[in-house]
Order: C-alpha cells, then structure tokens, then sequence
C-alpha cells in the first residue's frame, strides 16, 4: 500500500486499539487488573498493522479494489472525452458562431458531471476499503483467538513494538507512530505476527520497488482550461 494510506490505516487502527485499551484500564475494578501482572499470566504481542497491511495488499482486497477504481475510471474518462471533444469544437469556432454559447453549456453541464461523479467514486472507495478493512480485521481477530488458545496465552495486546521505523515527518505522524505502539515492553511475552501469518497464510512482503504514479478515481488529467464561447481565431 502507499504511505499515506499507511498513515490512514495507522491512525484508525491506532486510536480504536488505545481507546480499547483506556476503556479496560479505567472500567475494571483494580482487584480484577492485578491479575494481568501475575506469575501465571501468558502475554504475547501482534501486529495487527501490519497483518492489515499484507492483508490489504493480497488477494481477494486488491483485485476487488482495483476493479472498483476502474469501473469508476471508465465512466469519468468517458465524460472527460466527451467534455475534450466539446473544448477542441469550441476553440475552431468563430465568434459570431450562433450553436457556440449552446455547446459552451453542454460543456458547463460536462464538467459539472465530472466533478458530481469524482466525489461520487471518491466515497464508494472510502466505503470499500472501511469494508475491506472491517472484514481483514475480523478475520485477523478470529486467528488471533486460534493461535492464542493453542498456544495458552492469557492476554493478547495489539501493538507494533519497532521502533526504526518511525516516520518523523511531522508531529501529528509521530502522534500516529506512538499510538501504535501502547506496550512498550514485553519481556515475558510473545510476539505472535509470525504465527497468525502462518494461520491466514500471509506471506513477508517482498522489498519495495519504487512506486508508479497511483491512479485514483477521476484521474483524467487536469482539466482544459475553460473555453470561451465562439473563441475561434
């Protein structure tokens, strides 16, 4: 996924985990909260991020999200090449052509679809990909009860515990950065990221290439500049 929606990712799944973790710590009653630190307790740590993450970027997510965008794509750049073919009509007439001012409004009309069906697909992505993320999420929980009985663990935390690489890039990111990381230690615990990419057959990413120019919903170019009705030459 890029960075930024590493970034938007980060900050939902970052404030959902610390205000689940505020919410248990203030509502239990402290005789109840002794038991997390008890000799007996088993605690291990995963990284649901980054779970997400490989998620998200793997099949059936990718696809989906894909064919979703270019379904969008086609009808924008449909209205596009009619709204182009409109300015390039426009532009050889003469100014005391009597059809200019009618084809300047169909154009007017054009653009103004554009912009209506570009928020349009803007929103049914944002909704498929709450919808991707939701249903990774559950997913991602149901292997993390699995692995965790099997495995005899009391207590399972959400949390990224690196910390190289934090990026710095302004302090609401670093906000972002530290919420995903609520435990700070966890010497006699477990990090269970390998085992439940195990069990949702996930695999480690491969290293990066450098990214293509993403290609989001209504990206047909910057628009013509606004022509004048009957502005021949």
């Amino acid at each position: 996924m890029q960075r930024n929606s590493h970034l938007v990712l980060a900050a939902g799944i970052a404030g959902a985990v610390f205000a689940t973790f505020l919410s248990h710590a203030w509502s239990e009653p402290a005789i109840a909260s002794s038991g997390l630190y008890g000799a007996d307790i088993k605690v291990a740590t995963v990284d649901v991020l980054k779970l997400l993450e490989r998620m998200l970027d793997g099949e059936p997510y990718a696809s989906e999200r894909e064919s979703n965008t270019k379904t969008w794509n086609d009808q924008i750049s449909d209205l596009a090449s009619q709204r182009d073919a409109l300015v390039q009509s426009l532009s050889q007439m003469k100014p005391d052509d009597a059809n200019a001012q009618a084809l300047y409004e169909q154009y007017q009309g054009l653009q103004q679809r554009i912009n209506g069906l570009s928020q349009e697909a803007g929103a049914a992505v944002d909704k498929l990909s709450a919808q991707q993320l939701a249903d990774a999420y559950k997913h991602i929980h149901a292997a993390v009860q699995k692995v965790a009985e099997a495995g005899g663990y009391d207590r399972v935390f959400s949390s990224r515990m690196t910390t190289e690489d934090i990026n710095a890039d302004n302090t609401n990111v670093i906000v972002q950065e530290v919420l995903l990381r609520p435990v700070l230690r966890n010497a006699g615990g477990d990090d269970l990221t390998p085992q439940i990419m195990e069990e949702l057959g996930i695999k480690e990413a491969e290293p990066q290439k450098p990214d293509a120019a993403p290609t989001e919903p209504g990206a047909t170019g910057p628009a013509p500049a606004e022509p004048v009705p009957g502005g021949g030459k």
